[in-house]
């Protein structure tokens, strides 16, 4: 449940509050008076048994002005500020990270500059409680303004984050943008303000605000803050783990007692212990070599059986594969080489075909 004053988590989110604070009290105290007065002169110029007529009031030019000009200038404020906030709003800086987001009943689909994929939210009809829980998050990096741009597979959607004050209505056929500044690390609240259908009040989805050093790994798959242990769809290590089960390396590094090879989960960082009373730090260096050259470094308690991938992988390949590796955590080695995740947030469920009516003859 949304507190009554959500927090502030961005820089519109401080701009946009003393505005809107200083609009709300001005006029609050501006009405309070006119009701006092109002009070006053009830209470004041009553209908009285005394005797005696009303006298003639000719009125004030002073007070026809003040009460004129003072108003003027009062709005004008508003104005004023308001132009200067929604000009900040509306004009994201050159250098920001632009994101792709598309509305669809009832999730949103985000995607990066560099490929990474993830979907927000998701149809709850379509879903089982453990994806509930694992829904994507949109991930971005505190201090750094994120633009996104926004559109509509289907209907109209709004995508609105109300810590950060940010709301854009996202339109099919129309391409929207908004942005904003994260200020605060944590998870926040999206929401469609925008009724769409009947599970309008369930496409919601969160944004998880990370260092600049987390998002990093998050980009690369070595982290993933989405409630699930895979990499990001897109990621790099999304490709090394595509690479792992084509080569068929699962054969081998699987975490089942048959294992033929060392369990790779947890690896990257730790101390290997070799044959010849020999430790290594399995590092990026350390894969690349075990991959090229596996029986230089043979772990102990292993044979040297894996075969040279020497000329048959390229560079982007080892790194995908370092990334990937170093992603691997307690049991989520593939058993099979046909399993591959689907995007995090995604149903893996379809929805049970509903039979047409048959028609009476």
């Amino acid at each position: 449940m949304l507190p009554f004053i959500p927090e502030r988590a961005s820089v519109l989110a401080d701009r946009f509050e003393a505005l809107f604070w200083y609009i709300t009290l001005t006029t609050a105290t501006a009405g309070l008076l006119v009701y006092a007065f109002i009070v006053y002169c009830c209470i004041k110029y009553r209908r009285s048994v005394s005797p005696g007529t009303t006298p003639r009031i000719l009125g004030s030019h002073r007070l026809e002005i003040a009460w004129t000009i003072i108003p003027t200038i009062i709005f004008f404020t508003f104005y004023g500020w308001g132009v200067a906030v929604y000009n900040y709003a509306f004009h994201p800086p050159e250098d920001a990270l632009e994101i792709f987001v598309i509305g669809k009943q009832w999730m949103w689909k985000a995607q990066y500059p560099t490929g990474q994929r993830v979907i927000i939210g998701g149809n709850p009809a379509n879903m089982t409680e453990a994806e509930r829980a694992s829904i994507g998050r949109l991930v971005v990096p505190i201090n750094r303004p994120i633009k996104v741009t926004l559109t509509s597979e289907d209907v109209i959607h709004n995508f609105g984050i109300p810590a950060f004050r940010s709301k854009m209505d996202v339109l099919p056929g129309r391409y929207t943008t908004s942005w904003f500044q994260p200020t605060k690390l944590g998870e926040f609240h999206i929401y469609c303000d925008q009724y769409c259908g009947t599970w309008h009040s369930l496409m919601v989805g969160k944004v998880a605000v990370v260092t600049q050093e987390e998002f990093e790994d998050f980009l690369l798959g070595a982290k993933n803050p989405q409630g699930s242990e895979n990499a990001v769809d897109g990621s790099l290590a999304a490709q090394g783990r595509q690479l792992f089960l084509k080569l068929q390396c699962s054969t081998c590094h699987t975490a089942k007692p048959t294992a033929r090879a060392p369990v790779l989960e947890g690896l990257y960082g730790s101390k290997v212990p070799l044959k010849g009373n020999r430790t290594e730090i399995a590092d990026e260096q350390y894969i690349i070599e075990s991959i090229l050259k596996p029986r230089a470094k043979v772990v102990e308690g292993w044979e040297p059986i894996m075969p040279s991938y020497e000329g048959q992988v390229t560079a982007e390949d080892l790194a995908a594969l370092v990334q990937y590796i170093r992603s691997l955590k307690r049991g989520t080695t593939p058993d099979r080489t046909e399993d591959f995740p689907v995007p995090v947030g995604a149903p893996t469920e379809r929805p049970e075909p509903i039979s047409p009516t048959k028609e009476k003859k």
